[in-house]
């Protein structure tokens, strides 16, 4: 039965990993939506009206985001919307390092936050990942950038 337990444990901890790989890209949007919804919810309107507006809120984000990044030219715009979207995931990514160390053992705290930091860097390397694979289709330079890659001007 130990076994048994064992087994799945280790399978829903890979299952929540790759729930966190799949929706670190999400974590800027998720921000967004819990913050619009609750002030909404806070001002007194009802709750439906509050997860309405979080939900609008969350979509506009990604949107806009995705957007920016794929049609923006300038190198140090991207930079900065790359940036508000992995922070954080880094966040996010830290944390849950910090849950499953404190779940399997307890290190010291110079290992908790090598830990951490390992899971914020893994998670925001991903983030960045499927941010750049993801990109909506850029607009032509040129006549002459037709046969170039996307890949040559991404950041």
């Amino acid at each position: 039965m130990l076994a048994i337990a064992f087994i799945f444990g280790l399978v829903s901890v890979g299952l929540l990993c790759r729930a966190l790989f799949k929706l670190a890209v999400h974590a800027l949007p998720f921000f967004v939506a819990v913050t619009v919804g609750m002030t909404t919810l806070n001002a007194g309107y009802g709750g439906g009206l509050a997860v309405l507006a979080g939900i609008t809120a969350a979509a506009f984000t990604l949107v806009i985001g995705r957007v920016l990044f794929a049609c923006s030219t300038s190198l140090l715009l991207r930079a900065l919307v790359a940036a508000a979207f992995l922070i954080p995931a880094a966040m996010a990514g830290r944390q849950v390092a910090f849950g499953a160390a404190a779940l399997i053992a307890e290190p010291s705290p110079f290992w908790h936050e090598i830990i951490g930091w390992s899971g914020a860097l893994l998670v925001a390397g991903y983030a960045l990942h499927r941010l750049l694979n993801n990109e909506l289709s850029r607009p032509l330079q040129s006549e002459q950038a037709w046969d170039r890659s996307l890949y040559s001007s991404r950041l």
